[in-house]
């Protein structure tokens, strides 16, 4: 049960005990009645680990406050071994790292660290030394570790990664094509659609194939006509091309099961490309680890919202991609304690919202985008607007933009050059550059490189003195956009960030650059600073809202957005009316904020939605939390359709079809596969307390039928029955 339920007397008695510094302690409700538990822990000299001690303070009366026992004896105290968990979470601007209890889910300890894009391990390091610093808890009492990156994810939009050789197996392309590999080979094979062999592999052609593009890549994906009915000859030429290379090798059906030899070959280059960058990052992190003493299975967050060990994600990088959006939802479930809600995720970059049934994120079987890539590989149905606590905020025609761009706030950046908030108070010029010393200049382009050798060393320049120092270019916009995204300029502008510290909702950095960014904007929208502030703040949390309504519209209605929507969707959302009907959306589930900016950028959406917002306690590392709180899940569907001859086809993948006389025996069949297969395979993970279900959805022939599966007199009018059947398991945990 969470506090927030609890009569109003007893969460006010728990503020004020928390404040005071007292936060060993727990209130549980029985009935009509609350009763105080302390929790600590306590050095074992026998076990040398820590053991966590609770026992019974007393009852919680009203008016009177805690009402202790009359006799307390230590015999009264109940000893079990300490269960920590350490969670870390790399964001677009802050690395997060908890170390949580893993019986209560409770958060012992929390730190945060500016991420280090040139190298995220840095920044990650940082982050786990602070929050052991902040407690007596030491890595050798850690249990678990899990770890959400957005490594994957940048690795694709940056374009980089290793060379990779594809290897298809049974196709003959109409045209050639390619799927971003560097060396390509096609061998006879292949099955058709029931898993039945098409053609013979041959050992030599396949042996030729993997020797020719050995020495010219850094991996090798496989791709098999129809691998996804039968897997054997998928596995066999894997087997062979790690006997002969030593190279990382995968196959597609280990990624994705869709249908389509080309979709499964795009995620299995695609992962191919990965591997070296995210190997190298996994490796950096397990040293590290090792070396401070931590022992525990290290588990990496995927993009589904559960969690895989380190081995595989370093074989399945492609399965990390949107990991920390995956993991904040989790974490709002967690810290809030509701299953069914709306979690919206606001971190330095963007804003995350993704809607939660049953306790799990909804999900994209179909497969994430990211850049021009389509995955394939299973991820949370999330809705990403770049609209974070480190937007760049600027006046365009009159108009207020926020985002899409990150950058360094005023606030922050005028703390390492105080010099600049009298220059921006003085000409209302708030962007200022400055240039990376040190950088690699060899993927500049020559403009690029003329630009920054102009800036380099000469410390903060706003716009106009960029321009200055630039001889011989006289329009260099693009260059000083392409030098932010490369990592070789540095922008610091105006920020909602700066807004919240103006308005005093936020401390950080330098409040005096956060004024003269304010004072700059509102000198060119003829307004006082205090009146641009609020019309920024109020502009901010609309966009807000009008992205979750975007969610949920999209989820509910297509193509619903034209200008005319658009307008009713801000009129619905703005606080200020001035007509005689007012429009208000209504919510059935709450909104949980996480993400530090959260509670400043969404205190309003009570009044803008009509929704219960509820910011539970460490709401600001709810992606950290989520990175440790999940579990190992995997999750596969048959379908079972009805054949002329009046039987009806089950079709598994990896298993093949098979024919039933009879339609609930086809169901009862392919849920007894699925439930098998994945069983299974979280057993091969190491998985804990395994627990499978499945769901059924029979689409009737009928307009809007949905008929009882077990009546057989319905089984004429069937049109298809697909069956969605999902493996739950706790991750591995040390001793």
């Amino acid at each position: 049960m969470r506090y927030s339920d609890y009569d109003q007397w007893v969460q006010d008695w728990i503020a004020r005990e928390k404040e005071a510094g007292r936060k060993c302690f727990d209130v549980k409700k029985s009935g009509n009645n609350y009763y105080v538990y302390f929790q600590s822990t306590r050095y074992n000299p026998e076990t040398k680990k820590r053991d966590k001690v609770s026992g019974y303070l007393g009852k919680l009366v009203e008016g009177e406050g805690l009402i202790e026992p009359d006799t307390y004896s230590e015999e009264d105290e109940q000893i079990s071994p300490a269960r920590y968990g350490l969670g870390i979470d790399t964001g677009g601007s802050f690395t997060d790292a908890v170390i949580i209890d893993l019986d209560d889910m409770n958060v012992v300890a929390k730190r945060k660290s500016p991420t280090t894009h040139q190298d995220l391990s840095i920044g990650l390091y940082n982050s786990v030394d602070a929050v052991f610093a902040s407690t007596d808890i030491r890595p050798e009492d850690i249990s678990l570790v899990g770890i959400s990156t957005t490594l994957a994810t940048n690795s694709i939009l940056e374009g980089s990664g290793g060379e990779v050789g594809l290897i298809l197996i049974g196709w003959n392309p109409m045209k050639e094509v390619n799927f971003g590999e560097k060396r390509q080979a096609i061998v006879k094979g292949g099955y058709d659609n029931k898993g039945r062999a098409l053609a013979a592999m041959s050992k030599d052609e396949v042996v030729n194939a993997i020797m020719g593009m050995k020495d010219d890549v850094d991996a090798i994906a496989i791709s098999g006509l129809f691998a996804s009915m039968n897997t054997s000859q998928e596995n066999k030429v894997k087997e062979l091309a790690i006997k002969l290379t030593g190279l990382p090798v995968v196959a597609g059906h280990e990624l994705s099961a869709v249908l389509g030899i080309d979709k499964r070959a795009e995620t299995a280059v695609l992962n191919a490309k990965l591997i070296p960058v995210v190997s190298k990052f996994f490796d950096d992190v397990e040293e590290t680890f090792r070396k401070k003493g931590i022992k525990a299975p290290i588990m990496a967050y995927k993009g589904d919202g559960s969690v895989m060990t380190l081995e595989q994600a370093r074989l399945y990088p492609v399965e990390t991609i949107l990991s920390g959006p995956a993991a904040s939802s989790m974490g709002g479930k967690v810290l809030s304690g509701v299953e069914n809600c709306v979690i919206v995720d606001i971190g330095g970059t963007s804003t995350d919202i993704a809607i939660m049934e049953e306790g799990y994120p909804q999900i994209q079987f179909e497969g994430a985008s990211v850049g021009r890539w389509r995955t394939r590989v299973k991820a949370v149905d999330m809705y990403t607007v770049a609209l974070g606590g480190d937007s760049r905020i600027v006046l365009k025609e009159g108009e207020v933009i926020i985002g899409p761009d990150r950058v360094v706030p005023l606030a922050t950046f005028s703390q390492r050059y105080p010099q600049v908030v009298d220059r921006i108070m003085l000409t209302d010029v708030y962007d200022y550059y400055e240039a990376v010393e040190g950088y690699d200049l060899q993927i500049l382009t020559e403009r690029e490189q003329r630009v920054y050798d102009s800036i380099v060393g000469k410390g903060p320049l706003n716009t106009m003195e960029v321009k200055d120092s630039v001889e011989g270019l006289w329009v260099i916009d693009d260059e000083m956009a392409s030098l932010v995204k490369k990592g070789a300029v540095m922008l610091a502008s105006l920020t909602p960030t700066d807004v919240m510290v103006y308005k005093g909702e936020f401390k950080m950095g330098n409040p005096s650059g956060a004024r003269a960014g304010i004072h700059s904007i509102a000198e060119k929208m003829g307004m006082t600073e205090r009146q641009a502030a609020v019309f920024l703040s109020d502009e901010i949390k609309e966009k807000v809202a009008e992205a979750i309504m975007s969610k949920m519209l999209d989820d509910q209605m297509l193509e619903w957005r034209d200008k005319g929507s658009e307008l009713l969707l801000r009129r619905m959302l703005t606080l200020h009316h001035d007509c005689a009907m007012n429009m208000r959306a209504s919510f059935s589930v709450p909104i949980i904020g996480i993400g530090a900016p959260s509670k400043f950028m969404m205190d309003d959406l009570t009044k803008r939605l009509g929704a219960e917002v509820l910011f539970p306690e460490n709401y600001d590392v709810g992606n950290a939390v989520g990175a440790i709180c999940s579990k190992i899940t995997e999750s596969l569907s048959g379908t079972v359709i009805p054949t002329p001859d009046y039987k009806f086809l089950c079709t598994v993948p990896f298993m093949g079809s098979s024919y039933h006389a009879h339609l609930e025996g086809a169901i009862s069949a392919a849920r007894r596969s699925l439930e098998s297969y994945l069983e299974s395979k979280l057993k091969s993970y190491g998985a804990r307390n395994i627990v499978t279900s499945s769901k059924v959805k029979t689409y009737m022939a009928s307009e809007g039928g949905i008929g009882d599966y077990t009546d057989e007199g319905l089984a004429g009018n069937v049109n298809l029955v697909e069956i969605i059947s999902r493996a739950i398991g706790d991750p591995p945990e040390g001793n």
